[in-house]
């Protein structure tokens, strides 16, 4: 028996929409946060389970430096509160430039304007992400100092005047960070706007 075999040629209409490419990547990078975001949900409650099981198993003991453990579980919570913070502001950009690709018009006298515009906007962001991470440390810095200094038999001591060097030396170079940062974005913010 032999197969016959239609000979109807087929037509394939291959169509390649940017847009419509950018956008299902899109909605894959929101599928990758999301997924990330409740990994790190996971993690925290984890490491939480785990502190309380520690702290369970070790009450009525005399084990010094027991602060750590909460001091660790804040440190963890900020980090990942931080990494969301960070992610979202990734697919704001993301999707900040995917809509100006979107829009833009290359037949336009504007190109210039929309380009710097998009520019600035990213610099924006990319200002906001290092503020934020510089805010975690800030605060990290000053809760571990702050947990030192209430320790019984801290107050009065060298120890507290290390932790409060080590804390005044941070504020300093968060103070220059945050300075240097601002004298780099002038030329560029002047630079856009030229």
């Amino acid at each position: 028996m032999s197969a016959t075999k239609t000979t109807k040629p087929e037509t394939i209409d291959i169509t390649a929409c940017p847009v419509a490419c950018a956008a299902l990547y899109q909605k894959g990078l929101e599928r990758a946060v999301e997924t990330s975001e409740m990994y790190l949900d996971m993690a925290v409650k984890q490491n939480a389970e785990i502190v309380a099981a520690i702290k369970k198993a070790l009450k009525g003991t005399e084990v010094p430096g027991m602060f750590i453990l909460d001091l660790s579980s804040q440190a963890l919570e900020g980090l990942v509160l931080v990494q969301k913070q960070l992610m979202g502001l990734g697919m704001e950009q993301i999707a900040a430039t995917f809509e100006a690709l979107k829009n833009l018009d290359l037949t336009s006298g504007d190109i210039k304007a929309d380009i710097a515009s998009a520019f600035e906007a990213t610099m924006d962001r990319s200002l906001t992400a290092q503020s934020t991470v510089t805010e975690y440390a800030a605060k990290q810095t000053k809760a571990g100092i702050e947990a030192i200094k209430a320790q019984p038999g801290v107050a009065g001591t060298a120890a507290e005047a290390f932790a409060d060097s080590v804390q005044n030396s941070f504020d300093t170079a968060l103070g220059v960070q945050k300075e240097i940062l601002n004298i780099a974005v002038k030329p560029l913010r002047a630079a856009v706007r030229a």
